[in-house]
């Protein structure tokens, strides 16, 4: 099939968060099983020159083809496994700092950035795809184009228009902008009602992106049931409810090769399921780092994150007198909202069994994965969450709150579980500090049970969460839609 991914990050270009790694994955997994495939990216600051051929062909797009007073180019590149990368090159939108803004915040032109960076992906198709699959609110306008008008120089789609696809990776991201700036998005003023992009007066790129797509999807079957209620729905529960079909969930996966406890080339040491003595030796070089004392005999708990409400720091925070008194070391590295910093900051300096670095470091994160007996991720939501499967792959064991994509990969510890070796992790039902207080508790009790403890391990070690399973999911949803636009 030809299909066109158009997505605002994706590793190993341009990351910020979850997103950029399913992007980075997915794509190439396609492109490796005999698709046609193409991906669309900014061409942010960050980027830099992305290996670019002298040479390479470059199209031009100015203010006439795109139908704003903009104008971008396209840089091709290939990617892994025959990928093909076009990216947009606008110097005046994308070369910033920053990917969606700076420590002010958003950047307020983000509504022109991404309306310029839709229109410019559909100006530079060469031929028609079957699917045009866009991610998060940064692409919602493709299917909205799709439907209210094209831009006039996207020449390729002057026939059957292609089906579209829109993932949701995080609903509390909508693209929400003032009616001010309706402009900025070239559409015809007949879009901004209320069964279309107006929401309470403003726009709402998601919601708009959601009604026009073909198909809307998720990432993982929990978050997708749980985003039409008015619980986790923020305030588009409503719009979720009324599609044509509901949300379709597909777990993400993780990508194997990076994530391999065997072969991770950001560890000093190496192991396997059937040998974790260098998991030992890290779990010493990870106390070391953060200067805490080496006490074999006590488990380490790790914690990288985003430093946000939605990770669970407000529980952090109402459990910090309790850290000091528990019979384990922590471990803490993210950066994020400053009084999150501050917490773990003074969690370190209040107990001797702390650690924290307010920063983000690809190495410290891959230690701490390989290095610790149990990964924490009490969010408060979580539409699929990666390190918990990562834990898992590494030999750590998670412990996470019974929610969305963190529901659907961890299967929690419980004597009939362990005793049929299926157990994977610690799950706590409720978002309070009680209820995490006691899974560190539970995990405590299962790291002095030996037997139990390995039966865990072992079971998460050996669990697949390569995009295999995932890319298949996609591949059938993509010929099923193929399957019904054919009827």
């Amino acid at each position: 099939m030809r299909i066109v991914h158009i997505c605002s990050e994706a590793v190993p270009w341009a990351k910020t968060g979850g997103l950029a790694d399913v992007a980075g994955a997915l794509t190439p997994y396609l492109a490796r099983n005999g698709h046609q495939v193409t991906l669309f990216l900014p061409l942010y600051r960050s980027v830099g020159d992305a290996g670019f051929e002298p040479g390479a062909p470059l199209l031009e797009l100015g203010p006439a083809e795109l139908g704003l007073p903009a104008s971008a180019a396209i840089r091709p590149l290939e990617g892994p496994s025959g990928l093909q990368v076009r990216l947009v090159d606008a110097p005046a939108l994308f070369d910033r700092d920053g990917l969606y803004g700076d420590s002010t915040g958003d950047y307020p032109d983000n509504l022109l950035r991404f309306a310029v960076f839709c229109r410019a992906a559909l100006c530079a198709l060469e031929q028609p795809p079957e699917i045009l699959h866009c991610h998060d609110w940064q692409t919602a306008l493709v299917p909205v184009l799709l439907r209210a008008g094209l831009p006039p120089g996207a020449g390729a789609l002057s026939g059957e228009l292609p089906a579209s696809v829109m993932t949701i990776h995080n609903l509390a991201y909508q693209g929400r902008f003032p009616a001010e700036a309706w402009a900025d998005t070239g559409l015809p003023e007949n879009w901004f009602r209320a069964d279309r992009l107006e929401y309470y007066g403003g726009i709402n790129l998601l919601k708009g992106g959601m009604i026009a797509a073909d198909r809307v999807t998720t990432v993982s079957p929990t978050y997708a049931r749980e985003i039409a209620t008015s619980e986790f729905g923020f305030g588009l529960e409503g719009v979720i409810g009324a599609l044509p079909r509901p949300v379709t969930g597909i777990l993400n996966g993780i990508d194997t090769d990076t994530w391999n406890p065997a072969a991770d080339s950001f560890l000093d040491d190496s192991y396997d399921v059937s040998d974790r003595t260098g998991k030992a030796r890290l779990k010493q070089e990870l106390l070391a780092e953060f200067g805490l004392e080496a006490e074999p005999d006590l488990p380490l708990f790790g914690f990288v994150s985003r430093l946000v409400d939605q990770k669970g720091l407000p529980l952090f925070e109402a459990l910090a007198d309790r850290f000091a008194t528990w019979p384990a070391r922590f471990v803490f590295l993210g950066s994020g909202e400053p009084r999150y910093e501050n917490l773990i900051e003074k969690l370190a300096s209040d107990s001797p069994t702390v650690g924290s670095r307010v920063t983000f470091s690809e190495r410290l994160a891959h230690l701490i994965e390989a290095g610790s007996d149990f990964f924490m991720m009490p969010s408060a939501f979580e539409p699929c969450g990666l390190n918990q499967m990562i834990s898992q792959r590494y030999g750590t064991i998670p412990i996470v709150h019974r929610v969305g994509g963190l529901a659907d990969s961890v299967i929690a510890a419980t004597p009939e579980s362990i005793a049929e070796g299926r157990a994977t992790g610690i799950v706590f039902p409720r978002y309070d500090p009680e209820a995490f207080g006691a899974a560190i508790d539970s995990a405590l009790a299962l790291y002095d049970t030996p037997a139990d403890m390995e039966s865990v391990i072992r079971a998460g070690m050996v669990t697949d969460f390569s995009w295999d399973a995932s890319g298949r999911a996609y591949e059938q949803l993509y010929r099923a839609i193929e399957t019904e636009s054919n009827r």
